[in-house]
């Protein structure tokens, strides 16, 4: 496995602040009722255009919320179901519901002179699983019918944290069905494909011809929320994370993103897979862009002040050390963790019990709090599961395994369980990262997300993740670097990607994208 670390990166030159039928009324075009695509200002691109950058539009007058809203989610018809059939999204605000109302009254209050945060009036992408009020008109699925059927008691805390700051829910988008734990993800032909859920359907990348079937694997499993603000169909997304969610998909689709220190923001109201290792993260255009919805997801006080202004991967990301040492003046060097293939693989091992552990608790824990719902424990999901296999288990999505593997696990007070996380201390901080820092001095890790899977360790050591455009493979599926922090170290993180951004090229667009909008 290849990778650099950085002794020194860049000093920021920034401050940082039911039926079947049902399935195929979901699949179905979304209907908007849009006859045409609303005029927007001179330089906007909504396949470009960062949050800040729109936040600029919508402060000089040249944009209204209302405008923007009908923008993307002409995008999401034209796209999502119809188009380049990406399907990124499992259900968009409703044209006739309240979004519209919602964007207007934020204008209003523009207009009066009131901005709530540099999110006022700019709509966000939410992946599936993270709980919205029912009065936005959007169910919280995580891809699953019989969650579909579910009724939460109230908005996530990341949601209304993010509403206080006046940003717009515009789509909930999709997601490796349950983010990825329902089943064994697909390999040789066999398993769950990424971006694949029962409700959503497969979503595909934006940058490749022909979609999935052509090599278009958006990764996961926040694959739609990658691949919807590469689309242009939200200006910024939440993902959640339990190891690699947030950095794979953003990393396919070109994008800045984040994982979090664990615990930094709140996971109350996401489906969980484990609190131990769940967290939720911003991508977007720009550094800038994945800062602000950071400071808004973790305090309103402004304690985060905002930044200002394969052989084909492992050769891109050599060049792009030499060009971090050249141009930033990085002090780079190449070395290995103390960690054999066994090691390796002892810590995937604790990191799968973890994970199944926690899964079946804290899965019963959210099912138990929701207003309605036609399951309330992992064992009725799965019977549910298995009584609508039509919809569920449909041929090529083999099959469960995650779930019934959890039924079977046993309880955080094992010592099964103990040992588990002795065993990640032990090799993954002690002998892993934590080793390279402490024996090194770093400031950062540099991986890419395509070289080895590294993403599952730094979630159950709590370690701060950021990935940023790198390079694009024949096909023109991006792929991204990746750069880790000590836990707690955001404002590092985020000052290192504003550098990386500032001597790199600016991200390419998707190519299908825009030949269709032409």
């Amino acid at each position: 496995m290849l990778h650099f670390l950085l002794t020194l990166l860049i000093q920021p030159t920034f401050s940082y602040l039911i039926t079947l039928a049902d399935r195929q009324a979901i699949l179905s075009p979304v209907q908007t009722t849009l006859a045409a695509f609303p005029t927007l200002p001179t330089g906007l691109d909504l396949l470009q255009t960062s949050t800040e950058e729109i936040g600029t539009f919508l402060k000089n007058g040249s944009l209204s919320s209302v405008d923007l809203v009908k923008a993307y989610l002409f995008n999401i018809e034209k796209n999502n179901h119809q188009g380049l059939n990406l399907r990124a999204v499992i259900q968009a605000a409703p044209l006739r519901g309240d979004v519209i109302n919602i964007a207007a009254r934020l204008d209003e209050e523009r207009q009066a002179g009131t901005v709530r945060s540099p999110l006022h009036g700019i709509p966000i992408l939410v992946k599936d699983n993270i709980a919205t009020e029912p009065e936005l008109g959007m169910n919280t699925s995580a891809g699953n019918f019989a969650f579909k059927e579910s009724v939460v008691k109230e908005d996530a805390e990341v949601i209304r944290k993010l509403r206080d700051a006046g940003a717009i829910i515009i789509a909930k988008t999709n997601l490796n069905e349950f983010a990825g734990w329902k089943g064994i993800l697909e390999f040789w032909d066999e398993g769950i494909p990424n971006g694949w859920s029962a409700v959503g359907g497969q979503t595909s990348s934006a940058y490749v011809e022909g979609g999935f079937a052509a090599g278009g694997d958006p990764l996961g499993s926040s694959s739609g929320s990658a691949v919807g603000v590469s689309a242009g169909f939200g200006a910024a997304a939440l993902g959640t994370d339990t190891g690699g969610s947030v950095i794979s998909p953003a990393s396919r689709a070109a994008l800045y993103a984040m994982r979090p220190t664990t615990g930094l923001v709140s996971v109350t109201g996401v489906v969980p897979i484990s609190k131990d290792l769940d967290t939720v993260g911003p991508m977007g255009f720009t550094t800038r862009g994945i800062a602000i919805l950071l400071d808004a997801l973790t305090f309103s006080d402004g304690r985060l002040p905002l930044l200002a202004a394969s052989p084909e991967v492992e050769k891109t990301l050599k060049a792009t050390a030499e060009t971090l040492a050249e141009k930033a003046g990085a002090e780079v060097i190449d070395v290995n963790m103390d960690l054999s293939t066994g090691d390796l693989d002892d810590i995937d091992t604790a990191i799968m019990t973890i994970m199944e552990t926690s899964a079946r608790e804290d899965m019963e824990e959210y099912m138990g709090r929701l207003e309605k719902s036609p399951v309330r424990t992992l064992r009725e999901l799965i019977e549910w599961n298995e009584a609508h296999a039509e919809l569920e288990l449909p041929p090529g999505t083999c099959c469960q395994q995650r779930l019934l593997d959890s039924l079977l696990s046993p309880g955080r007070d094992s010592t099964r369980y103990a040992e588990a996380w002795e065993t990640v201390q032990r090799l993954g901080r002690d002998r892993g990262l934590g080793h390279l820092f402490d024996r090194h001095n770093l400031d950062a890790l540099v991986f890419s997300p395509d070289l080895g899977f590294v993403t599952a360790m730094t979630a159950a050591l709590g370690y701060v993740e950021g990935t940023a455009p790198m390079g694009y493979c024949e096909n023109g599926a991006p792929f991204g670097i990746l750069f880790i922090t000590k836990p707690g170290e955001e404002k590092k993180l985020l000052g290192i990607l504003a550098g990386y951004e500032e001597i790199m090229p600016k991200r390419k667009i998707p190519g299908p994208v825009a030949r269709v909008a032409k």
